[in-house]
Parts: structure tokens; sequence; C-alpha cells
């Protein structure tokens, strides 16, 4: 396959996460130090749905054109659609990406809880349930669960209790970099994909 390419793709959580990389004095890394492992390019956009995505974002997929996509999406979706709704328009982003543009492999990331939103955890809960069985059987779609986020403390959330703060933003950094790990490990290395 060459050095692969990995697209990291989502909505606010990717684009203030690459800006707080591109800020940091920790010398972290948008390339997750991987510079000899792989090519790893960031799209984020604030608010995104995955309709919106596919809707406006596509043309990354064009100019990059990846071999591996790692989804940070769903958030905004779980506030305004049904569960089901949810899980499918996933499910089916995957297809998409795979059937359509090339792409070799798929990883999904979990959707990340918010500091005072118990109906809304719940549903994010459901959703990761629901995630990780239909997923499962697909062989170029992997799941990928944050660890380390689901018993936080209200301290990790930025003032409006949605997105991280910068303790947050380094746990989220740390997990991306395993998930992007975890896709060339079974992606690029594994016989049956």
């Amino acid at each position: 396959m060459g050095t692969p390419r990995v697209l990291i793709l989502g909505h606010s959580f990717i684009r203030r996460l690459h800006d707080f990389i591109e800020g940091d004095s920790r010398h972290l890394d948008l390339r997750f130090h991987l510079t000899a492992s792989a090519l790893i390019s960031w799209h984020g956009v604030g608010g995104r749905t995955i309709a919106k995505t596919v809707k406006f974002d596509l043309h990354i997929l064009h100019s990059f054109r990846p071999d591996i996509v790692i989804v940070q999406l769903g958030t905004n979706d779980v506030t305004s659609c049904s569960l089901l709704q949810v899980g499918s328009a996933i499910e089916d982003f995957v297809h998409l990406l795979c059937d359509l543009y090339g792409v070799k492999g798929v990883c999904v990331c979990q959707t990340i809880h918010r500091r005072s939103g118990v109906v809304f955890n719940q549903r994010v809960d459901i959703l990761t349930r629901y995630l990780r069985v239909f997923l499962e059987p697909i062989p170029y779609a992997t799941y990928w669960g944050h660890r380390g986020f689901w018993r936080a403390r209200n301290s990790f959330f930025s003032a409006d209790g949605i997105h991280l703060n910068s303790r947050r933003q380094y746990k989220l950094y740390r997990s991306l970099r395993g998930a992007v790990l975890e896709s060339l490990r079974v992606f690029t290395n594994d016989g049956n994909h």
C-alpha cells in the first residue's frame, strides 16, 4: 500500500483539537509523531452532522485520497435525530467512504459525553452499543471507544459544558493517536483486510 494516508474527520472536537495541537507548548504533533508510518490530514468543522459532512466535506476525500478515515461524528446528530437514524447514518457513511471513495478502513470513534446532559449521555451510551454491534461484521470498519472519558469530572469540560478543556484535549489527543495506531495495524498489517 505504500505509506498509508490517514484522514481525521469530524466536527468541532476535531477542529478544536487541531487548533490546540498547533498552539501546544508540550510538543504535540499533528502527525502524532508517526511521520514515517503515515501521512495524516485533519478536517474538522464545527456543527457538522453526518448529513452535512456528506453534503459539504467529501471534497477532502478527492484531494487527500485517504486509505484510512478516523471519524469523530454523531454528537450533533444525537441532539436532533433518533438514535436509529444516527446509527444508520454512520453505518451508511462507512459504506459510502469505502464503496465510493476506495477507503480501505474506517475507524468510528465514540461520541463523547457532556458535563450536564443526563439524557444526552444516556442516548450516547445507547448509540455506543448500537454501533459496536452493527459495525462489528463490516470487515473494513472498527469502533474506537475513547478511554478515560466516562467518569470525567466537570473540570475536564470548557465553560460551555460540551467542549473539552486543555486537560481533556490531551486525553483526546492520546486516544485519537491510539485509534490511528490501531487502524494502521488492522488495515495495513492484517491479511484479512
